[in-house]
Formats: C-alpha cells, structure tokens, sequence
C-alpha cells in the first residue's frame, strides 16, 4: 500500500515538472501576433487575396486574384494540396498570376493563396485566401482568353480536347436547353444569351468513336454592353472661382471600377480625371490653374466602363465660373526726369489682358518701408509710362504697378528703385565738343573727351547717346570706363547723316549717380563709300570662277553688289548677280556655271544707308583658259 501512494506521489511529481517544463517554454519563445490583430494595429499583415478566378487546361491550373494595396506585398504564398495522395506543396510567387502545370489530368488539387511582406527581413502573413478546388482535364472551355468582362454578346470561345474529339456540344445552360451541336475546333465563335450580367457556357465532347465526356465543363464571363452616367456635379454653388481655389466634382455611374471618368469644363480645363471609390462613384478636388478663365461654363462628364463601353457624355445641372487675374506687368528701372531732382520717370510692359483691363494702379514707398502710397491711377491700357514728380532730392523710391481688371482681380509687378539727384550736384565733369574723323584707312569714329572727375568715391564714367536732346540712364549706354584718368570714349556704331547727343555719369562706389556732364551734339556729315579693290579672278575650273575684293570700311555700309558682263565692259544697268549686305568682312564670292571660252568682266560696287555707291575696278577673264 505504502508503496503504490510512493508510486503515485512519484508520477504527480514529473507531471507538474513536465508542465513546468512547457510553461517556461512556450513563455520564452516570442510568437508573432496573428493576422487579425495585427492589421487592427499597424497594418504589419497584407491583405487576403480575394476574387480567385480559374482556368483549366491539360494538366495546367491557371489562377489569377486580386489583393487590396498591392505595392505593400512582396511575393505571395500559394499552397496546394493533392486530396488523393495527401500531398501538399508551397510555392513562392512573384505576381497575382500563377499557372500550374505538369498536374495530373482529372486530379483534384485544392490551393489556398496568402499575401507576404517583408520587414527587417522576417516575413509576415496575411489570411489565406478561401480554398479553391481544381482538377485539371484535357477537356476545357475558356472565354474571351480569360478575360472577366466582355462588351459583346459575340465572344471566342478557346477549347481543349483530344484529337479525336470530333463533335463539341454547346449551350448557355447547365441542363443543355437548346443546345447546339458543332464541329469541333480550339477556336469557335458562340453568342451569349441576352441581357448583361454573369454568363456561363457549358460543353460537352465526343469523340469519334462516339463517346461523350461524364462531366460538362464550362467557363463564365461577364457581359456588360452599356455603360450610362446618372448624375454629374460640382460644389461652386454659383460662386466664382479663382486659381489655386478648389472645386469638388462627383459622377454617379451606379458601376464601380471603371476604366476612367473624366470631367471637362467648357473653354476650359479639359478631361479632368476623377478617382474610382469603388461605389459606382467617382470623384475628384479640382485645384484650378492660374491660366483658367471662364464665364458661366458647362460641366460635361465622360465614362467608360470596365468592359470599355462608353457613356452618353452627360452635362451637370448648374454651371462654373473661373475668373483669372490679369497677368503682371513688368516694370522697367525708373529712370531720371527733368533735372533729375525733383522727378522720376517710370515705364512698364503691356498688359496681356486688354480685353478685360481696368487700370494701371502706380504705388510708391520710400526705401525701407513697406507701406505704398498709391500715386495715380491710369484707365488706359496702352499707356505704360508714368513721370512722378514733387519728390525730395537725394532720395531713394521704390514702385511697383498694379493691373486691376474688370471683376477686380489684381496682378502686381515686380519692384523697382531709383534715387533722385541731390541738390547739389558736386564737381560735374565737363564734355567737350565731340570731334568726327572719316578716314578712308580706318574706321570712322567719334571722339569724345570731358575733364576727370573730382568724385571722392568715383567708380566709373558712363556714357550715353540719344538721338535726341535730354539724354538720361534710359538712353543708349555707348560706354563704361572704371579708370579715373581716362577721359575719351570712341565712338563707332552710327549713322551718317544723323545727329547724336552725349552725355557722361559719373557714377560712385554704391552705384549711385554722382554727377552728370553737360550735354553736347555733332551731326555726321553724309559721304560717298570709298570703292574697293577687286583682285584679278581665280579660275576655279573651266566654268567658275572666285572672285575677292578689300573690305569696306564705310560706317554706314549696307551691302557689296557683284555685276557681270560678257566681254571688257561690265554694264550696270543690268541686276547683279549677287547682293551680300551687312557682311561688311565678307570679301570673296564664287561664281560657277559659266559658258566656256568667254570673257567675262567684273565689278563690284559698295552701297551705304542711304544709297549712295562706289564702283571697283574691272576686271577681265576667260573661263577655260587665261586672258
């Protein structure tokens, strides 16, 4: 007796140890929470792939699903199981297609599908799919290529069969109701029955011996012929709208996942794509762009379903209006007016928005502040300068114009400054009269010379031409010299025949002006061009020839004019056969295709701006020989 309570006391002991043992073990071993919990959490676990679709073929189970946030799956796990050998094989797919193949026709295999990510290189499992049987025949039918959707009653149908198989019975119901019988090929066309919604097409198989399949197989796809909008909408409620505003647009298709749907707005943005909420509507915040503008626009919406039938387009109910501010102008740097003191004179480009102008608004602020004055309003658009006057002397200002169109909208321009003179302008350089030298040896110029400045903080000496008295920084800049001892300028872009007016600014080491000249004026006489020298002709062959001359060196040069005559004498009355103008260094011209064994002569003669000429001299050749 004694010794079976040892006994017993003995087992009670190793079973608390052994369950001691587990519990200590299963605590130290760290399992992944599962599916459910962790897609309540963080989202660690993908989605359970869903929509499994299936085709069979000889020995080949093709499956093909659909998996919510794609992008986050890495790979997918697709178990399957042979039900008669309880074997069960797991592969590692890439993508949501898998084919299966070297089955056993007529063994019926299950699969299940599971979704994997990878994180920190462990992977995470989401829910298997719901299990999916499939037997693998060497009978099969397979619609529209696998295709889910069709918009076509007409579909292909693609058949597997023995080569013996001769006959294939085919019909839109599961009990063969009006059947039909055919000749059996892979590839047959078929009519599904009427109205949209899922269809199935069964088949039967006989072969030539006259033995039919037990079984029928069949596919199923589905039929969709139209595609048609219900309602379209936006959320302006009769407001106008303006760039970078927001408009909310809505179609109610009652089909979800449809190819696309667009909205598109009358004289205006155009094929606006709305996003798919799977509800059968779709919809989209619109951020208008700053080139919109329109006035009391339809809102028409497009649809074209899964199947890729298009809707009747459909315009909504109430209307847009997208109002666009008028486009900046840019304002030029200010420049000196009158004595320079008292006056500023400002100039800016057109508006881009005649149609719809209102004015031009000009602000003004003192350097350093930010407060504008408004200084004038102007009403019309083609007037784009402005002289403001009643300033202090020595100060710096600071514009910007304002474009303002007729519902009010504004567009402002960049800011520009300017100093006005002071009072006192210290030691102002003094212009001499200019001096004109033509010589025929060099390049006609302009000499300009003025006393050195007494500038404490001079920088540079600018020069400016204008074609006119007054010449301000807003004239031609001809000139800048930065070496204070230097004091003449040539001058060498003009006209003859014209009158230029000059003037120099000294400017001080902060890009201020610091003083400004006396103004002075010469008028370049107008005088003939110098003719040039023509080389003798080149015999480039027995048809051609080249022909080279000095260059002009005219100031007012417009172009050499080549003339050519049979025989000694060149007769200009006719036209030349070349006119090279403003290519004053180009001095050489080839002249081909000329009959052989004739003399021909040549001149070639300078014309100025004004069309005044100078002839060269004339020479002869013979083509094919020498003269």
């Amino acid at each position: 007796m004694k010794m079976k309570k040892r006994i017993e006391w003995i087992q009670y002991v190793f079973v608390a140890g052994l369950l001691l043992l587990f519990t200590l073990a299963t605590a130290c071993i760290k399992k992944p929470a599962g599916p459910d919990e962790i897609v309540q959490g963080n989202d660690t676990f993908p989605g359970k792939p869903f929509n499994i679709h299936t085709a069979l073929g000889d020995g080949l189970v093709r499956l093909d699903w659909t998996v919510n946030n794609r992008s986050d799956v890495d790979h997918f796990q697709v178990r399957r199981q042979n039900v008669t050998e309880a074997q069960t094989v797991e592969l590692s797919v890439a993508d949501t297609v898998f084919i299966d193949q070297g089955l056993i026709n007529g063994q019926e295999y299950i699969y299940t599908i599971k979704a994997v990510k990878i994180i920190d290189g462990r992977e995470f499992s989401g829910l298997p799919s719901e299990a999916i049987t499939a037997k693998p025949n060497v009978y099969s039918i397979l619609l529209e290529n696998g295709a889910d959707f069709t918009s076509s009653r007409s579909v292909t149908l693609g058949l597997t069969a023995p080569a013996t198989t001769n006959i294939v019975e085919l019909s839109n119901s599961e009990d063969f109701a009006n059947s039909s019988l055919l000749q059996f090929q892979t590839t047959l066309q078929w009519t599904l029955s009427p109205g949209d919604g899922a269809k199935v097409v069964w088949a039967k198989f006989q072969d030539q011996e006259g033995q039919t399949t037990n079984t029928a197989v069949s596919d199923s796809i589905f039929l969709d012929t139209r595609a048609s909008i219900l309602l379209v909408e936006e959320n302006t409620n009769g407001q106008s709208k303006i760039a970078a505003d927001s408009i909310y647009f809505s179609m109610y298709t009652g089909e979800p996942f449809g190819r696309l749907a667009t909205i598109s707005i009358e004289d205006g943005p155009r094929d606006v794509q709305l996003n798919d909420l799977g509800t059968g509507y779709y919809d989209a915040w619109y951020v208008i762009p700053k080139d919109a503008d329109v006035l009391q626009a339809n809102i028409t919406g497009n649809f074209t379903d899964r199947a890729g039938n298009e809707a009747i387009p459909v315009i909504a109910e109430s209307r847009v209006t997208i109002l666009r501010a008028p486009a900046p102008v840019t304002l030029f740097k200010p420049v000196i007016a009158g004595d320079g003191r008292t006056s500023l004179k400002l100039s800016w480009s057109l508006t881009e928005d005649e149609h719809d102008f209102q004015t031009y608004e000009v602000y003004r602020s003192l350097l350093g502040s930010n407060e504008f004055t408004l200084v004038s309003i102007i009403s019309v658009a083609t007037v784009t300068s402005f002289t403001d006057t009643d300033l202090s002397p020595n100060t710096t200002y600071v514009y910007k114009i304002v474009v303002r169109d007729r519902s009010g909208l504004i567009g402002e321009s960049n800011e520009e400054s300017q100093t006005t003179r002071p009072d006192e302008i210290a030691n102002p350089v003094i212009m001499y009269t200019p001096l004109y030298f033509n010589d025929a040896e060099t390049t006609s110029q302009i000499e300009l010379n003025w006393t050195q400045s007494a500038e404490d903080n001079f920088n540079s000496y600018h020069i400016y031409r204008g074609t006119s008295p007054n010449v301000t920084t807003n004239s031609t800049l001809v000139g800048i010299i930065t070496q204070l001892d230097i004091t003449t300028f040539y001058d060498t872009h003009f006209l003859e025949n014209s009158t230029y007016y000059y003037s120099v600014f000294v400017y001080d080491d902060r890009g201020q002006v610091a003083s400004i000249s006396n103004e002075v004026s010469i008028t370049i006489p107008n005088t003939l061009p110098e003719p040039v020298y023509l080389a003798q002709p080149i015999v480039v062959d027995s048809t051609g020839f080249q022909l080279s001359w000095s260059q002009s060196l005219d100031p007012d040069f417009a172009n050499y004019r080549i003339f050519r005559s049979r025989g000694n004498t060149v007769v200009i009355t006719e036209e030349p056969i070349a006119i090279i103008s403003g290519e004053r260094l180009r001095t050489t011209y080839e002249d081909p295709n000329l009959s052989p064994n004739v003399i021909y002569s040549y001149r070639v003669y300078v014309y100025d701006t004004n069309g005044d000429f100078a002839g060269s001299n004339t020479v002869t050749e013979l083509t094919g020989g020498t003269n």
